[in-house]
Order: C-alpha cells, then structure tokens, then sequence
C-alpha cells in the first residue's frame, strides 16, 4: 500500500498535478479580528458584501447598487475573509464573503473568486510589500473606489478598498 501512495505522488509530480505549498499563515494584527459585534465607528458606513449588487441579477447581468455607488470615494468598513493565494501579489489582499483558497497555477481566471471580491490596496507606502495571509473574519477601513481597473493578479476589479495607512502599516508589520 506505502509503494503505490509513493507511486501515485511520484507521478502527479511528474506530471504537475501536485499543488505549490500554500504559504502560511499569520496571526492577524488585533486591529484587524473580529470577534464579537463591532461597534459603529465614527465617519464610517458598514458596507456589506450583500449589498455590492443590485439583486436580483437581470438579463443585463450584474449593476452595482444604489448603495454602492453613493459610498464611491467615501470611508467604508468591510467585514471578510482574506482569500489564500497560492502567489500573493505585493500591495493588494482579495477578501470575499467567505473563506476562499485560490489555486493560480492550474485554475487562474476560473476559479473560486466570488464576484462580490473586494481587493484591497495598502497605502502607497506600503504598496511595495508582500501581504502575509491571514485567517478569520477580519475588519477591514479605508476609502471605496469603483470602476474597472486591472489588478496586478491579472484579474479585473470594479470594488476596490484604498486601506487605511494605519491598517496598512499594521497589516505589513504582522510578518
């Protein structure tokens, strides 16, 4: 039984079947976990993942909500899943509704990506850094932006969180 396990490994090996090493994860800066009921913060609208969509979804596909568009360009507060990638890219996390786990190298653009993905900027200063994964449902603020733009994953955004400094900094320096 032990040689055909071995054989079995040895070929989807051989043959690229067998997945890259996810990177580990990292404990979350506190700043970041939710764990409990979050209180309102000042100067800044809870936006939830439910309400990127207008729903129900008709014959033109999807178009963004009333909410949506009114909060483009303001303070928002999003509660997610940081999605796991296989090859992060440096700047820029993913977070969705729920958790997700990204294979790049054999699905790349179809795969588990909810639609209502949020990518997440850090700060300019921080946009040269590579983003640690971090589990659990985490909180994240900063300025809502819409629009088409291409990622550096080589996905397309039309929601984007530009993260605030402090979050940024904290998310950096939890490596």
């Amino acid at each position: 039984m032990r040689n055909a396990a071995k054989c079995l490994l040895l070929i989807s090996v051989a043959c690229g079947l067998a997945r890259a090493e996810v990177p580990r994860a990292v404990q979350p800066p506190t700043t970041l976990q939710v764990r409990a009921e979050l209180p309102s913060q000042a100067g800044t609208t809870d936006l939830r993942f439910r309400d990127f969509f207008a729903l129900p979804i008709g014959p033109r596909g999807l178009v963004p909500s009333e909410r949506l568009l009114a909060l483009a360009g303001q303070p928002v507060r999003v509660i997610g899943y940081m999605v796991r990638q296989e090859q992060p890219s440096a700047g820029i996390l993913i977070v969705a509704p729920l958790p997700v786990v990204l294979g790049d190298e054999d699905e790349s653009f179809s795969d588990d990506l909810p639609v209502t993905a949020l990518y997440v900027h850090l700060a300019d200063a921080d946009r040269e850094r590579g983003v640690p994964w971090m589990p659990g449902l985490l909180s994240f603020t900063g300025v809502l932006q819409l629009g088409a733009m291409s990622e550096a994953d080589g996905r397309m955004s039309f929601v984007r969180l530009l993260l605030d400094p402090e979050l940024s900094r904290a998310i950096v320096a939890a490596r």
